[in-house]
């Protein structure tokens, strides 16, 4: 019974000293609780004139001199100050000065008057307000700065001048944790060497790079550029342009889905429906990728390339190659006068399309200077039913109008006299004129020599003269050979019309090449057409029209 008794009482006083333990743990964790809750609420404040307003109610402490309040990692001076406890809140009057400590940097905030809620993290700066952080300044009359998330927001305007740049807008957040701006509303940035306009616009004040999300114009001595959508980066001197990108220098305005630009090199690349167009000498250059370089003035397309010269208002030349380049000089003229002139390179695959004429080759240039059309290695020229070659040609044009085709090495014409018959003038060179966009003259050098088949006024074929001599000109009209001129040991024979096969009258090397001949300007890029379409396209198609 004894130890029973003991045991009891024992039980007893450990559960007594169980339940104290209970309500000391309880009271002590609702104490620290309450604690921790009243420290992440409540301002801490200094002052060195302390009293209670009772205009304000007894709520309301009135604080003046030296006034300084502490929150949540901040810690906020003024002049004076209304402090309500209950609420916790106060609103602070002159010299206005907030220092919010980051993982990195320290935000200063100044302004004449303040309103900051402790519940809220919010302060509501006003009336001469400046930000810095690091070299950044940002001044407003009106800002809103949330301490807990590190996120400014101005509104009525505001100016922030980061190293270089000076930017303004009406609306604008700042997201201090990653150095952000983002500006609405009649954005501009004034730099030394441009001015840009946006109507959307982030930018980075670390990486000095800013993110076009609207309309946006960059301006300088130079050129203008425009875009809907990308960056630029302030520090490098380089940018990405998209939606709607063109740059205009001087007399050249490049377009693209995409723009790239290195300000510091003067160079633009463009990809896809890329347009670089030339007023002045009222060329164009087409293609999915171009370059464009500023110093010296010069150009590359490829990929769907299509140079366009336009000549009048009814007509342009169109040239295609797997690569176009172009070159833009000043060449100072007899008069002492700076005259622009322009040179276009075309390789690999080239072809041109001109109402008056067609043409093939290797590669070809074109020279605004002489206005003169080259054309290299296994050139074909078509100027109405004539096809022209020769190892080397070239094609003068005299106020956009071609004047002359000068053929150089195994020159060879040959026009179409019937499905099976052809008419040929061979010779080492030739030179031909053109008149009214008609051959009327061809003049031919070394080993010249011509077949062709006679027919009356009805068109019925009557004979086949072949016609041999060093050298000979040859008149034509309304597209017939009507004269011809020999010089040096000529000979002349006429055969009856079905004397002989039309396979025989051909000369050694003839190549019929209208598979190659573009019919529009669309053909250009088609080097060579299967030979069922041949025909039906001779059908549709008016080559004398663009």
């Amino acid at each position: 019974m004894v130890r029973r008794k003991q045991n009891h009482k024992y039980t007893i006083k450990n559960n007594q000293l169980l339940i104290l333990t209970i309500i000391i743990l309880l009271f002590s964790t609702n104490l620290s609780f309450s604690q921790v809750q009243d420290s992440m609420k409540m301002i801490k404040y200094s002052s060195k004139i302390l009293y209670v307003g009772e205009e304000l109610g007894p709520d309301v402490k009135i604080l003046k001199e030296d006034v300084s309040f502490e929150h949540d990692s901040s810690t906020m001076y003024c002049d004076s100050a209304y402090y309500n406890t209950v609420l916790n809140y106060f609103d602070a009057f002159g010299n206005i000065e907030i220092i919010r400590a980051g993982a990195v940097d320290t935000v200063y905030l100044y302004g004449d008057t303040l309103h900051y809620s402790g519940n809220k993290k919010l302060a509501e700066v006003r009336e001469n307000v400046r930000l810095v952080k690091d070299s950044l300044t940002l001044t407003t009359n009106n800002l809103d700065y949330k301490l807990d998330e590190n996120i400014g927001y101005y509104f009525k305007g505001g100016v922030t001048v980061n190293g270089e740049d000076t930017l303004t807008s009406r609306n604008g957040y700042y997201y201090s944790d990653n150095d952000e701006f983002f500006f609405k509303d009649t954005v501009v940035i004034i730099n030394p060497q441009f001015n840009m306009f946006s109507d959307t616009l982030k930018h980075n004040t670390i990486t000095k790079t800013s993110y076009f999300l609207g309309p946006t114009e960059i301006i300088n001595d130079s050129n203008y550029i425009y875009c809907e959508n990308g960056w630029y980066n302030h520090e490098k001197d380089i940018a990405q342009f998209n939606k709607n990108a063109f740059l205009r220098n001087k007399a050249t305005t490049i377009n693209g889905d995409s723009l790239y630009y290195n300000r510091n090199n003067a160079f633009a690349k463009a990809y896809e429906n890329v347009v670089i167009n030339d007023t002045t000498e009222k060329a164009i250059l087409q293609g999915n990728y171009g370059e464009y370089f500023e110093k010296p003035d010069s150009s590359l397309m490829t990929d769907r390339a299509l140079f366009i010269k336009i000549t009048d208002e009814n007509d342009s030349l169109f040239m295609h190659a797997d690569t176009l380049r172009s070159y833009k000089d000043s060449l100072l003229t007899e008069e002492d006068s700076i005259r622009i002139i322009s040179t276009v390179l075309a390789y690999s695959h080239a072809k041109i399309y001109k109402s008056d004429f067609q043409a093939k080759s290797d590669s070809i240039s074109y020279s605004s200077q002489d206005s003169i059309i080259e054309l290299y290695y296994n050139p074909v020229l078509w100027s109405e039913e004539n096809q022209l070659t020769s190892d080397f040609m070239k094609v003068i044009t005299v106020n956009e109008e071609v004047t002359e085709f000068h053929l150089y090495d195994n020159s060879f014409i040959i026009a179409q006299s019937d499905s099976v018959r052809y008419n040929q003038i061979l010779g080492k060179d030739m030179k031909c004129y053109i008149k009214d966009n008609e051959l009327y003259k061809v003049d031919v050098f070394e080993n010249s020599k011509v077949t062709y088949f006679a027919r009356d006024d009805d068109e019925l074929l009557i004979g086949v003269n072949k016609i041999s001599c060093t050298n000979m000109n040859i008149y034509l009209n309304d597209r017939t050979i009507k004269k011809i001129w020999f010089y040096t040991e000529p000979k002349a024979v006429m055969y009856p019309p079905l004397s002989r096969s039309p396979e025989s009258y051909k000369y050694p090397g003839f190549k019929w090449l209208s598979e190659f001949r573009p019919l529009n300007r669309n053909e250009v890029f088609i080097w060579k057409k299967e030979p069922e379409t041949i025909e039906e396209n001779i059908n549709e198609v008016d080559i004398k029209k663009p």
